[in-house]
């Protein structure tokens, strides 16, 4: 059935009336067709209500959706300073498109346009103590949103800033913040805030609470595997995703976090972290 076009309600408190450059365009192309040569690469994987395929050649990203319905992201490779322009099929005679579709394929494209700017999307739930933000990292089911949860049950003060898809930024001057975004998972936490990081916390199910902090080439490691796969893929963007994580790693502490789903666990990761910042 189609629906009026409107603003998705995860997107709503991001519209702005500020004009600017934009970092990249996303125009409709209904005349989108298979590329006839072979792709470097094909990736396929699942998302929670639908599937996808990524293709990568030599000059582009071509991200295919399906969930109720199939449409094409089309992602040309463009020198960095440029405004990109990404080529869609997914708005198909003024219907909203499934939100699934969407959401990826806005995600997507965010997350390819920025990447030359030292912005990463980073898979994690976000909880802000006193103005800083700790970030819990971890697979799927690790307990992150529980985590932070706790957090909020159990110390004064704190507030959850995103629970899955938060953004973050390496600045010219070295800074690192963290921003609220539209893609927040279950927790529909859709905030426009932003605010510095007192630490990266990689959780993992166990029978006590022990805490750790890593060393810089340790915490290399515990970030990548949260940083969007897809771009993982091709060497170009990698180098981007690499060269803002060695840049975060300098500024910003991580730790690991054995952990019950306990009230403990939460005054442990607290006290360790809030008390390093002196």
């Amino acid at each position: 059935m189609c629906r009026p076009v409107g603003v998705p309600r995860n997107f709503r408190p991001f519209v702005t009336t500020e004009q600017g450059e934009p970092l990249f365009r996303l125009s409709l192309d209904s005349t989108i067709e298979e590329r006839t040569d072979a792709p470097l690469q094909i990736f396929d994987y699942d998302l929670q209500m639908g599937d996808c395929t990524l293709r990568i050649y030599p000059d582009e990203y071509r991200l295919t959706v399906r969930s109720a319905g199939e449409a094409t992201l089309v992602c040309p490779f463009v020198e960095q300073g440029e405004v990109a322009d990404y080529y869609t099929d997914l708005f198909i005679e003024g219907a909203v498109p499934n939100s699934v579709m969407f959401d990826h394929m806005l995600c997507f494209a965010y997350s390819f346009a920025t990447l030359p700017h030292k912005t990463l999307l980073i898979h994690s739930s976000v909880i802000v103590k006193d103005g800083r933000a700790v970030m819990c990292l971890g697979e799927s089911g690790t307990g992150k949103s529980t985590h932070t949860r706790l957090w909020l049950e159990n110390i004064e003060g704190t507030e959850r800033l995103n629970d899955d898809g938060p953004v973050v930024r390496v600045f010219d001057d070295g800074r690192v913040r963290v921003f609220g975004s539209p893609w927040s998972g279950k927790g529909a936490v859709y905030r426009t805030d932003n605010t510095s990081i007192a630490g990266f916390l990689r959780l993992s199910q166990a029978p006590h609470n022990e805490i750790h902090k890593l060393t810089r080439f340790a915490a290399f490691g515990a970030l990548l595997p949260s940083c969007l796969p897809t771009l993982q893929k091709e060497e170009r963007t990698l180098d981007h995703i690499c060269g803002a994580l060695s840049d975060i790693i300098i500024s910003v502490p991580t730790y690991t976090l054995a952990c019950l789903p306990n009230a403990e666990a939460a005054e442990l990761s607290y006290k360790t972290i809030f008390a390093a910042l002196g």
